[in-house]
């Protein structure tokens, strides 16, 4: 397991080397973006928002890899077993879009002419309010408010890689209550603060061209009623990089070891997670699976993303053996040439 920051400081100092690497609870680092080493086409930021309610999730994607920047907006329905996404992809953006440099602050906001997008930055709280009145053909409106308690930890981690030029700067905010509306032409998707939480997946990094990683993530309640979240990724290429282990218990989070993937041929297969210090025993039994892939020849990704339902135990840091049953989320395997 890597070390915990404790200490707050820059990401890089003067000559583009990391200061510090290793995991924290709270985005205390400061991404001086202007110290990177790597060249324009080589950073990759973005911020990925999902809400997800019982019935179906909503996400927004907003990313800038250097020479492409993308904007998603989708609608993931579980009942119906159907995905709605649209938005743009706009070449050589170069790192102009200029994400915010911290989780903690900062608004994202694109007008153009397909749609309105407003995202904002409050003490306590995140909005997100978008018109795009050709979605898939049938518009999409709505406004969000994801509350987040800035008391409550969340897995933030800094990864070093054998090239000094690399890096991963990332938050992974898990759990987050929403309250607001999506309406999909005719159809509104309600969500509401006791059946609906949102993560954010905040990435900031340049990493090697070819990638394969892990990543899981959940949020809701135990069935005695205590808050619980988990963020939880591998590597097997070097188990220390992705390491985004963490749960949430009651606001306070819990640092994990390694959790290995037993990922099925079938993606629609139940989803098997283990930890070598047996803290972590999960399976998820998938509701829906969005594959995805992307083919820019020297730009490319294949995806399989699962939503389902977790069951299974965690033991916290005081050997508590918290177990969950049907917590909604997520799993995803990805491989990237960027």
């Amino acid at each position: 397991m890597s070390k915990q920051i404790t200490k707050p400081s820059n990401l890089f100092d003067d000559k583009g080397i990391l200061i510090q690497d290793g995991w924290a609870t709270k985005p205390i680092i400061k991404y001086n973006r202007d110290k990177v080493k790597a060249k324009w086409f080589r950073l990759k930021e973005w911020d990925n928002y999902v809400i997800n309610h019982p019935k179906y999730n909503f996400s927004v994607t907003v990313a800038d890899v250097g020479y492409l920047g993308m904007i998603f907006f989708e609608i993931v329905d579980y009942q119906t077993q159907k995905v709605y996404s649209d938005g743009l992809q706009k070449f050589f953006t170069k790192g102009s879009w200029k994400l915010p440099t911290t989780s903690k602050e900062g608004n994202i906001e694109f007008h153009n002419d397909k749609f309105d997008l407003m995202i904002s930055r409050l003490i306590d709280k995140r909005t997100i309010k978008f018109d795009f009145p050709t979605f898939c053909e049938n518009g999409l409106k709505g406004e969000l408010v994801l509350y987040q308690d800035p008391a409550r930890d969340s897995i933030v981690k800094v990864n070093r890689y054998e090239n000094e030029k690399f890096f991963y700067y990332s938050d992974k905010v898990v759990w987050m209550p929403v309250d607001g509306k999506v309406r999909f032409g005719e159809k509104i998707y309600d969500f509401d603060t006791n059946n609906s939480h949102a993560r954010l997946d905040w990435g900031r990094g340049v990493w090697p061209y070819k990638v394969n990683w892990y990543w899981g993530a959940a949020a809701g309640k135990t069935n005695n009623g205590h808050d619980i979240w988990f963020s939880h990724g591998y590597s097997y290429e070097d188990p220390s990089l992705h390491d985004k282990n963490m749960v949430g218990y009651d606001g306070k989070g819990h640092k994990l070891g390694p959790i290995k993937f037993h990922v099925p041929e079938n993606p629609m297969d139940p989803w098997k997670f283990s930890s070598d210090d047996g803290r972590f025993e999960m399976t998820m039994i998938p509701i829906l699976h969005n594959p995805s892939k992307m083919n820019f020849i020297i730009f490319n990704s294949k995806s399989n993303l699962v939503y389902g339902l977790y069951t299974g135990d965690v033991i916290l840091d005081d050997g508590s053996k918290i177990h969950v049953e049907n917590l909604l989320g997520h799993a995803e395997a990805i491989k990237w040439k960027w």
